[in-house]
């Protein structure tokens, strides 16, 4: 959907979803700072894995980064997940950060990269849903309305 291979979201997903400690340890090519937030560390490490890998698309394990903390946020908010623009608004400001200062000293922004991910979810608000919600429940909200 996102033009994220699945190797790629599958990597960047167990490495949120079940921890990623060993990306930041003592072997690590870049060290990250001890007093950056874990959401740093994470995009700083993906950042890294798209700079090793040679794909078409340039950034694809930091788009899966953002995605996948995108649809987290969207479960766990409390705020109206239909005001989609809102929740585009308040997942900048509480859950992640658009841009790294890399071990020279040079920030990148991955605004594109978070706005590109922004658009696509506009794009596909139903499929969007139907995910959040379940298939289940998608299935009888639907048979409610014929």
């Amino acid at each position: 959907m996102a033009g994220i291979d699945e190797l790629i979201a599958n990597v960047v997903d167990r490495n949120i979803d079940y921890g990623t400690t060993w990306a930041f340890n003592s072997n690590n090519n870049n060290p990250s700072n001890d007093d950056e937030s874990v959401i740093v560390k994470q995009l700083k490490f993906f950042h890294q894995k798209d700079l090793e890998k040679f794909f078409s698309d340039k950034n694809l394990y930091v788009k899966a980064f953002y995605l996948h903390h995108l649809l987290d946020y969207f479960r766990e908010t409390r705020f109206d997940i239909y005001d989609i623009d809102l929740i585009f608004d308040k997942f900048l400001q509480e859950k992640v950060k658009t841009q790294i200062v890399n071990n020279k000293g040079k920030e990148i922004n991955f605004q594109i990269e978070i706005h590109q991910i922004f658009d696509l979810l506009k794009k596909n608000k139903r499929e969007l849903y139907s995910d959040l919600r379940g298939e289940y429940l998608t299935r009888l909200d639907n048979k409610k309305e014929q």
